[in-house]
């Protein structure tokens, strides 16, 4: 039995993406899965030292793992005008030490292109109860929130800053490719070929079984301040047709992401 170690974040529509996998409705003979989740910097560094078989990065890091691997059609999280928000507690905060979710990601590489002055601050793994404290406490003045907590920061008093989709949507004239999935070429083309299909079966199952997902992760929602509407309200943002597969529009935006941060 091969052992296939896949890595992906502790969001939800990772989650929801490889739940199939994970309860046993999608399956590849002869194979078993081993399952990983951290935070996207964490995962970005994983790749880099090819420490798992199939990895989700971030789309700005992945000029940096191509030696070992190959991007897979599918299992992006694509931002169509909306993407991870700035925030801070005033709307006049200035951008200059600003909390991102690490150097490596996507964000902070679209953030640099906003805002080319502003001094990057590396908060891997915070909670938003982490960057209300990091921003109270005067360690930043504005906050990269990605995933979940761009739905959830006016809970806590922030106020928006900057959408960095909205941003690279009038810059660009694209959608902001923000996550996608790597797979180690070295695997052989036999079982790449099979992965490809048995990802791709597990993605569409996600898309096609929401209520199904929704029981799955509500305790995940309910972590990260959604309930089941705003948590269904997210997948619908993450966890959709660009997840199925890159469409056209789709992989120019991933070309000209990485051309514009090159």
């Amino acid at each position: 039995m091969r052992t296939i170690h896949l890595a992906y974040s502790d969001d939800a529509d990772d989650a929801a993406m490889f739940l199939a996998i994970e309860r046993g409705h999608v399956t590849v003979p002869g194979v078993r899965f081993e399952h990983f989740r951290s935070d996207i910097h964490t995962l970005n560094g994983l790749a880099s030292r090819g420490e798992a078989d199939v990895c989700a990065v971030s789309v700005a890091h992945v000029p940096r793992v191509m030696d070992r691997y190959d991007l897979l059609p599918h299992g992006g999280s694509v931002g169509r005008g909306y993407g991870p928000v700035v925030v801070a507690f005033t709307e006049s905060a200035p951008l200059r030490r600003v909390g991102v979710p690490g150097l490596s990601t996507t964000a902070a590489a679209v953030l640099r292109l906003a805002a080319p002055e502003a001094e990057l601050v590396e908060m891997v793994g915070a909670s938003l109860a982490d960057t209300v404290s990091a921003l109270r406490e005067g360690r930043i003045d504005a906050a990269v929130l990605v995933h979940e907590g761009r739905l959830v920061y006016q809970q806590v008093g922030l106020k928006l800053l900057l959408d960095l989709g909205a941003y690279w949507e009038k810059e660009a004239g694209l959608p902001l490719p923000l996550g996608a999935n790597v797979i180690r070429r070295d695997l052989g083309p036999e079982l790449v070929e099979a992965l490809i299909a048995a990802l791709g079966e597990s993605i569409r199952w996600s898309v096609e079984n929401r209520d199904v997902v929704l029981d799955a992760l509500g305790e995940h929602g309910a972590s990260r301040g959604l309930d089941r509407a705003g948590l269904s309200h997210y997948l619908d943002l993450y966890a959709n047709d660009d997840t199925v597969g890159y469409d056209a529009t789709c992989q120019k935006a991933i070309a000209e992401l990485l051309r514009r941060i090159a």
